[in-house]
């Protein structure tokens, strides 16, 4: 079936990437040919803010940059507060991507709000939507710990997913990356395909 589009929400907070995740997977888009529509949400602008973009890329014009709840085919999130957030936002058959990393916020911190009882972790599973998390404890080394580069780690694993060209994402990777992270993030992007074809075989 051709792909004639989707509707997208990624989610973090400040610090994570969103926005370069974003800039890479819209390049890649604009390759194929498709005609996309992107909103960014920063709230606060600081490390820790809730970050959101809205992308939206199709084989026709894309009218509104903002996605309507229900309306959303994939949830990639780097954090599971906000993964918890746009849960709502999902169509029935839409897709959760999301980091097991939580920021515990600072009226919980504060001991001004309690926490949620339970794991997130297992609140998002128990999702009726089809759900994909990734824990970088699970898959660090001494030499690469794969938090600081989870949104690359994602777009690997998103495109493994989709059946994208890995040789187009990373070049575009090479392109919109400085220099001296590249190499660094080729590695990221190769550790998410890997754990991805991992996943992806024991379904």
């Amino acid at each position: 079936m051709q792909d004639t589009g989707k509707n997208i929400i990624i989610a973090g907070v400040g610090g994570q990437g969103i926005l370069l995740f974003s800039n890479l997977l819209s390049k890649f888009y604009l390759k194929l040919g498709y005609q996309l529509k992107i909103s960014d949400v920063i709230g606060l602008g600081q490390r820790g803010g809730g970050v959101e973009s809205h992308f939206r890329y199709s084989d026709k014009p894309v009218l509104s940059p903002f996605i309507k709840a229900g309306d959303v085919d994939y949830l990639i999130s780097f954090e599971q507060t906000e993964t918890l957030r746009f849960l709502h936002c999902l169509k029935d058959d839409g897709v959760i991507f999301s980091s097991t990393y939580e920021l515990t916020s600072t009226s919980v911190n504060a001991r001004l709000q309690k926490d949620l009882p339970e794991s997130k972790t297992e609140i998002i599973k128990r999702s009726e939507n089809k759900t994909f998390i990734i824990d970088p404890d699970e898959h660090k080394s001494p030499d690469f710990y794969i938090n600081k580069m989870m949104n690359v780690v994602m777009l690997g694993y998103y495109a493994e997913f989709r059946g994208y060209s890995h040789d187009d994402m990373i070049q575009i990777v090479r392109e919109n990356v400085p220099e001296k992270f590249v190499e660094g993030n080729i590695k990221a992007y190769e550790i998410g395909t890997t754990i991805a074809q991992g996943e992806l075989a024991a379904i």
